[in-house]
């Protein structure tokens, strides 16, 4: 739901932005610094979010029983992975996530683009892969129950240990998802650098027709194998995911 909220609404998501933005630098729809500038603002944008809606959660309330046991248990677990794991865990969330993105695109109506969204959602959810956006809300949340006496638990990390055992390398294998293997992964095979010379195939030398070879050829039937628009190089990919 959140991501059809922030599709939808035009708002922006760090995951999401480190596909479309360097895909449009790629292609060469933008400036790179204005890439870089909506990742590292889109960053702190959704950090700011999180902590906002924790408290917001907390002040409702719901931060208690149940909900305030599963936010420290979900931190103690998120902070004891290992760098490495975290890391790798954000590489499969991002791919998953940017597919979600790029699957929207290819619809017209809300219920078309939620079904882009909904499968790569919930695949890297239920494989429990690691997400900056979503770990910015759910980890502060975990914070502000750790703070109360009947959710105090000597094992909670603090707001520091989140921030370096978890957000930071969630956050970079989230970035090598989205610049690494979709932005240079699509350009590669249907946008600009599938264009670079050492990439473009040979072309076979072609003999000139006898006139009793000049009749016209028939009309071809459709290729159910032809690449769509997007993916033709002389359109771009990014003209779907970057405007």
């Amino acid at each position: 739901m959140n991501l059809l909220f922030i599709l939808l609404s035009g708002s922006i998501l760090y995951t999401g932005a480190t596909f479309t933005t360097p895909s449009a630098v790629i292609e060469g729809k933008a400036k790179w610094y204005r890439s870089v500038a909506v990742i590292v603002v889109s960053w702190l944008g959704n950090l700011v979010g999180g902590w906002g809606f924790a408290i917001f959660t907390d002040l409702c309330g719901l931060n208690s029983g149940n909900v305030a046991e599963y936010a420290v248990k979900i931190s103690i677990s998120k902070v004891t992975k290992g760098w490495g794991v975290i890391f790798l865990r954000g590489i499969g969330c991002n791919w998953l996530v940017c597919m979600a993105v790029f699957l929207q695109t290819m619809a017209q109506d809300m219920t078309g683009k939620y079904v882009g969204i909904f499968f790569p959602i919930s695949t890297f959810v239920a494989c429990g892969f690691e997400h900056y956006p979503a770990n910015a809300y759910a980890l502060p949340l975990a914070v502000l129950a750790l703070r109360k006496d009947e959710y105090a638990n000597p094992e909670g990390p603090g707001f520091g240990t989140m921030l370096w055992e978890n957000l930071i390398p969630c956050t970079l294998g989230n970035l090598v998802a989205g610049v690494v293997i979709m932005s240079m992964g699509f350009s590669f095979f249907f946008g600009k650098l599938k264009s670079y010379p050492c990439l473009k195939k040979k072309e076979e030398p072609t003999l000139e027709p006898t006139p009793e070879q000049q009749a016209p050829a028939p009309v071809p039937a459709p290729d159910p194998t032809q690449q769509p628009d997007w993916a033709k190089a002389d359109s771009g990919f990014a003209r779907t995911v970057s405007c």
